[in-house]
């Protein structure tokens, strides 16, 4: 896969961005409740699973690149079904309140 230095260098940059990000999000999700853990691991998650993806762009390895992308799609997938849900991402109190 050939991939311009210029597109490396911004995917290398917007990787330590999603590790800055990974980090921040990485506090709530330690200090979660029960009941309410699952959204902040799949934002952690998301984070470093991306990170992930676009090194592995920058190095121009695609097998690592769809290795991330099959992990990341569930965690993608599971978030944005806990989004459209009734009662959106607030967890289980919106359900028995």
């Amino acid at each position: 896969m050939d991939i311009p230095s210029v597109f490396r260098w911004i995917l290398a940059a917007f990787a330590a961005v999603q590790l800055l990000y990974a980090l921040r999000a990485l506090r709530p999700a330690l200090r979660a409740e029960p009941g309410r853990r699952v959204d902040p691991w799949l934002t952690f998650a998301d984070h470093v699973v991306g990170a992930a993806a676009s090194v592995a762009l920058a190095a121009g390895d695609l097998t690592a690149f769809l290795c991330a992308s099959v992990v990341l799609g569930p965690i993608l997938s599971w978030q944005l079904v806990r989004h459209l849900r009734p009662g959106g991402s607030t967890g289980i109190e919106s359900r028995t309140g």
